[in-house]
């Protein structure tokens, strides 16, 4: 339901640029950002990062929208080259890659080195799965759709209004080239879900170039005003033909999205470096649903202990802003959470910034809630936004009064995405002094760290309202069936039609929510993340609190966080060792 920006459910790895590559007078010592002595040829820290670096620039020549997205507009305009040999080369790259940074022993390099090591390792393993072992290009018509994003181009003046319309008239003219790539790969059998959610985008997408792009774009001289209203037109044509054939294609499509017991334990090991079982997996899981479902029980009993708790829960959900007054009410609430975190000194607020709440554009609807922040390499001062959603026009007034947050519902939210969720994350990230560790962002971490301040905020005393209280556990419960969904419909015999189910019994929610809930399990089996990292970091934080009392080293929230946060968006595996050593014990 909830996520830093549409690329992160579909390219979830490591992102650097040439931007970040040092020359030999700037190279990165350990500190991460003060210049070292060129002539240190022989220093395995240099040598480490300069064999990140060559292979971080080469990865974004493979994957440009990323580099886009934090703010290295040197590869506006460009495409993926998803041609066979295109692929090809990436899947080379990568292999190589992995062979030279795994030769780097770690114990030749300093602490901050072996962390980066961790980072860059980890996101090579998890291109390389999405694109040998799961096969996106031929099986998600999804993964075509991310490059195609032109909200990055409009939604900031980054550059002047003509750079970014010629950016955009670029990347609309390959459109066409790059999406018949798509169109001869895709396998015939897709699963549903997958046609489903990408009709949904490409339709989206197809409002999104018809209607905001021209509005966003106005002034331009003549000659580029036509070039750019040919280009969009062109793009607009090859979506079509995708549409059209994704629509071809749900004919012959299967129900077979399933990874697979085996997979689905690869998946969580090559992308978030977690090598845990999947029986432990469905322990902890039921163990954390169990806990939040007692305390929702007993929340509801202080409002009424004599009625059924899903009476008492519809009953607090009620409560909700107005469809017009979403917004303000989101507004005032990260006001708010901004206060809180400075008044209990929870964390540190690396700077001034805040971020925007808006209506997320058509193109994005796909979910409820998410944070579009500027990328940490922009060279202006940019706005971040805090998206959120309208319901859905075509739903029945019913489905769309159920859709709209209650106010309790919303404060998570708005913890989750902004004050101290992900935006206050990327506050920490754009500050932080390692390029590598400010550019990379890791599922289980960013969604984990989110999923964790909801609970941590609800700790440290926000209110002590039942009714706020329900309004947590509604959005623990949510991430709870998210996780055990994931593991049911990817390495069990559990149908769309029984997750659903789940989420409307144990995480109450409406019907339109459940099913969008349910079908996102299908195609982002990753979304147990929430629970997953919430969990490791809750535990982390015990582990650690233990180390420091050991030491006689005083703890405080503030100062685990801050830690915690100095990492960036590393796999939590590494940063658990980075805080306990190697002899840190089990993360879960």
């Amino acid at each position: 339901m909830f996520g830093l920006s549409r690329s992160t459910l579909t390219a979830l790895a490591l992102a650097l640029s040439s931007a970040c590559q040092p020359s030999a007078s700037t190279a990165p010592t350990g500190s991460g950002g003060e210049p070292s002595d060129a002539g240190e040829v022989d220093d395995p820290d240099v040598a480490f990062r300069d064999l990140a670096h060559a292979w971080l620039d080469q990865s974004y020549a493979h994957h440009p929208s990323r580099a886009v997205e934090l703010g290295l507009h040197e590869y506006d305009g460009r495409l993926r080259d998803v041609s066979d040999a295109g692929l090809q080369a990436e899947r080379k790259a990568l292999q190589s890659a992995l062979a030279e940074l795994t030769a780097i022993a770690p114990a030749t390099l300093d602490d901050l080195a072996r962390v980066e090591r961790g980072v860059v390792l980890q996101a090579i393993r998890s291109d390389l799965f999405d694109l040998v072992r799961r096969r996106r290009p031929w099986t998600n018509p999804m993964a075509y759709l991310d490059g195609l994003n032109l909200a990055p181009y409009i939604s900031r003046n980054y550059a002047p209004l003509p750079q970014r319309a010629a950016a955009i008239v670029q990347l609309a003219n390959a459109t066409p080239e790059y999406l018949g790539h798509a169109m001869g790969r895709l396998d015939k059998a897709i699963p549903r879900t997958f046609i489903d959610t990408a009709l949904l985008q490409v339709r989206g997408t197809l409002d999104f170039i018809a209607k905001d792009v021209p509005a966003a774009l106005p002034g331009l001289d003549n000659e580029l005003s036509t070039d750019l209203e040919a280009a969009l037109a062109a793009m607009a044509a090859s979506l079509e033909n995708y549409e059209a054939f994704l629509v071809a294609r749900a004919k012959t499509a299967t129900d077979a999205y399933a990874l697979g017991p085996e997979m689905f334990s690869e998946m969580l090991r090559e992308t978030q470096g977690f090598d845990v079982s999947n029986e432990r997996l469905l322990e902890i899981g039921r163990l954390d649903l169990n806990r939040n479902l007692v305390a929702m029980t007993a929340a509801a009993a202080k409002i009424n202990r004599k009625r059924p708790v899903e009476k008492v829960v519809a009953t607090a959900v009620k409560d909700k802003p107005s469809a017009d007054g979403v917004l303000a009410e989101a507004t005032e609430q990260a006001t708010a959470m901004r206060k809180f975190l400075l008044d209990n000194q929870l964390v540190s607020i690396p700077s001034q910034d805040a971020a925007e709440v808006r209506t997320s554009p058509p193109f994005m609807r796909w979910n409820a809630a998410f944070l579009s922040a500027a990328g940490p390499f922009e060279t202006t001062q940019l706005p971040s936004f805090y998206y959120i959603s309208p319901p859905d026009p075509s739903w029945s007034s019913k489905q769309q009064e159920a859709y709209i947050p209650a106010k309790s519902d919303l404060l998570f939210i708005t913890i989750h995405e902004v004050w101290p969720g992900h935006f206050l994350h990327g506050l920490h990230l754009k500050a932080n002094r390692s390029r590598i560790l400010k550019s990379s962002w890791n599922y289980a971490m960013g969604e984990g760290w989110a999923h964790y301040a909801e609970e941590m905020m609800w700790q440290a005393g926000i209110s002590d309202d039942p009714a706020v209280h329900i309004g947590r556990l509604q959005n623990a419960l949510l991430r709870n069936v998210r996780f055990l969904s994931a593991i049911g419909l990817h390495t069990g015999d559990m149908t769309v039609q029984q997750s659903l189910a789940m989420f409307r019994k144990q995480a109450f929610q409406d019907e339109a929510n459940a099913r969008q809930q349910a079908v996102r399990g299908t195609f982002d089996p990753m979304y147990l993340s929430y629970t997953l990292g919430k969990l490791a970091i809750l535990k982390l934080r015990d582990d650690v609190q233990a180390k420091w009392k050991s030491e006689g080293k005083a703890f405080t929230l503030q100062a685990f966080h801050d830690a915690l946060l100095s990492y960036g968006a590393a796999p939590l595996p590494v940063i658990r060792e980075a805080m306990l050593g190697t002899d840190a014990g089990p993360i879960l």
